[in-house]
């Protein structure tokens, strides 16, 4: 390409991508700052609701998370109380002395001592969490002090109402009790109720409960977080039936809340009327007995917080667009030159010109394009250079070929040589040997077609038994039956010899015995069939070889199919398929001690 032609290019791209760029920013930033001056308020409305309901739903999660933690520690005490194995004897040791009217007053000291120790250590690792364990003939061991004169004795949560649905659950499962009066020795101010859940030990055997694991937290615990409330938002926890367990103001605990029909209903954030002023009602639901996480938010205050960002980002999107507008008009002359170059390189590159290079380089997109356009370029040469160097190394290969031929033919004229030599001196046993081995390798090496007449192949199974004869002294016969219309019919070339070996191999142990080949034509098909009189297999053998015959992904018959042991039958089985796909069929019949039978039937070629 001229230097005037990539000129006329440069100023026709650069100058049609430009402007594109330009109207595509003018369209992007101006048409929306315009259409939300018109339909701001409207969206802005619907997109202020949407942001506060989606505030309260991330507010009340991370509530659920904080309050979850606190309950999974009082889970993890009780986990480790129930499947403490100390515990759980000294518990069931008591339980049976009872039954038995027995007492032990220096094995309940040491019990006494020991359970005492491990609730210590619980108090003084996390937060004031008050542990209860409660055997089921009233006695007791507490992580906390108690008024016992003052009429409370934790023995009496025997007699407590709730008691009875604990009793009654199954075993590992938890009981979340709610709000219990306090029953601890506390400060006067100390809180009114305690958020409290019980767990019941079974016995494995009667399934009768032998103790009882009640654990309490202060729900000023679980409020903490909810002191982070402003104005007259006001989260709590509920139960159920509506009662409060945590809040920030501490009257309200155990009361209704003002809501409770309405809070079954706030799936989503809802609206609801007090004091005539609107609220957004909304519902977190913990995994934990029924209780709810409810938060109740003046819509306006929550309003207001958003509109005043959102009429600042306005205000910064205008002022934005305005200095952006103008910075872009420069940078657009600044990305589009790479641009430009690449297309530049690729227009000479089309003239045919493959030694031209961009050089554009970067660390962003349109450098790493460059850097692999050239690549590319580069290896399109190489490319070239190859396939010219394969051309010539190809012609040498044929070359060679047609040199190699020569050596097989050299060899067989040998053989025969010497096989007519020891022929005149009468050994005519060793020179068919030597015939047998000369025609053997006269198939073997050629190649140059994939098929072979049937006569031509069960001639080189004769040679082949013949050599194996040569090397044991037990011998074998070759039995073949072939009907005088199927010789000329075609096959793949050594179908039969893999079959043939695996007889010889594993159906006869390499000792003496008959191999017998029959071949017949039926229909449309070439029916071949191998069996020999060997040792054959068992019925589990037979069934293994079908199975891994299946393996190799062929469609069994109705009778079944299967492969010897070595690999020779399944490489048949391979090649059949390459050729045939799913148009040939290999069977396998086999009993112990009377041999076993291969099938092998293939279309006929036209």
């Amino acid at each position: 390409m001229g230097k005037g032609a990539a000129a006329v290019y440069r100023r026709r791209s650069g100058r049609t991508l430009r402007r594109k760029l330009a109207i595509a920013a003018a369209l992007c930033l101006l048409l929306p700052a315009v259409f939300t001056l018109i339909a701001g308020d409207y969206l802005t409305q619907r997109i202020v609701r949407a942001q506060v309901v989606d505030n309260e739903n991330k507010s009340l999660e991370l509530t659920d998370v904080y309050i979850s933690s606190l309950l999974d520690n009082m889970i993890r005490v009780s986990n480790g109380i129930m499947f403490d194995t100390d515990i759980n004897l000294a518990l069931k040791e008591m339980w049976q002395r009872y039954r038995l009217g027995q007492s032990d007053p220096a094995q309940d000291t040491y019990d006494t001592k020991n359970i005492g120790y491990i609730l210590s250590s619980i108090a003084n690792t996390m937060e004031p969490v008050y542990v209860t364990i409660l055997t089921s003939q009233g006695r007791y061991f507490t992580n906390y002090q108690f008024n016992l004169y003052g009429g409370f004795n934790p023995s009496e949560f025997l007699d407590m109402a709730w008691m009875k649905q604990i009793e009654e659950l199954p075993a590992f499962d938890i009981g979340w009790v709610g709000l219990v009066d306090q029953y601890t020795a506390g400060s006067v101010d100390a809180e009114p109720y305690l958020l409290t859940m019980a767990r019941n030990l079974r016995l494995a055997s009667s399934r009768e409960s032998y103790a009882y694991i009640i654990m309490s937290i202060e729900p000023a615990a679980l409020g903490e977080i909810f002191k982070h409330d402003v104005g007259r938002q006001d989260t709590v926890l509920i139960d159920r039936e509506g009662r409060i367990l945590v809040s920030k103001d501490r009257s309200a605990i155990g009361q209704q809340f003002v809501f409770r029909d309405e809070v079954d209903k706030a799936d989503k954030p809802l609206s609801v009327r007090y004091d005539g002023e609107e609220f957004l009602l909304s519902r977190h639901d913990l995994n934990y007995g029924g209780y709810r996480v409810v938060s109740l938010r003046p819509y306006k205050e929550a309003v207001d917080q958003i509109h005043s960002v959102s009429r600042l980002s306005f205000l910064i999107q205008i002022g934005a667009v305005a200095i952006f507008l103008v910075l872009f008009l420069y940078m657009v002359r600044q990305f589009t030159k790479p641009v430009v170059k690449l297309g530049e390189t690729a227009i000479s590159v089309e003239a045919g010109d493959l030694s031209v290079r961009s050089g554009v380089r970067g660390r962003d997109e349109i450098g790493r394009l460059g850097k692999l356009f050239d690549q590319m370029l580069e290896r399109i040469e190489r490319m070239i250079e190859e396939v010219k160097d394969e051309q010539a190394l190809k012609r040498k290969a044929e070359l060679a070929m047609l040199q190699a031929q020569i050596n097989p033919h050299f060899l067989f004229n040998i053989l025969n040589s010497i096989r007519l030599r020891i022929l005149m001196k009468g050994d005519e046993e060793n020179a068919e040997l030597l015939s047998s081995l000369s025609g053997l390798l006269r198939m073997t090496i050629r190649r140059d077609e994939e098929f072979t007449a049937l006569h031509g192949e069960l001639e080189m199974l004769r040679r082949y038994i013949e050599l194996l004869n040569f090397r044991q002294q037990e011998k074998v016969e070759l039995v073949i039956d072939a009907a005088s219309d199927t010789l000329h019919l075609k096959l793949p070339r050594f179908l039969l010899q893999p079959v043939i070996e695996n007889a010889y191999i594993h159906g006869l142990r390499q000792e003496r015995g008959t191999i017998e080949i029959k071949a017949m034509r039926t229909g449309e098909e070439l029916l071949l069939t191998i069996a020999d009189n060997g040792v054959g297999m068992s019925e589990k053998k037979l069934e293994k070889m079908r199975s891994e015959f299946r393996d190799l992904g062929g469609a069994l018959p109705e009778e079944g199919a299967g492969r010897l042991s070595g690999i020779g039958l399944s490489n048949v089985f391979e090649r059949l398929q390459l050729i045939y796909g799913d148009r040939f069929r290999l069977t396998l019949d086999s009993r112990q001690g009377q041999g076993t039978r291969i099938a092998i039937a293939i279309p006929i070629q036209s």
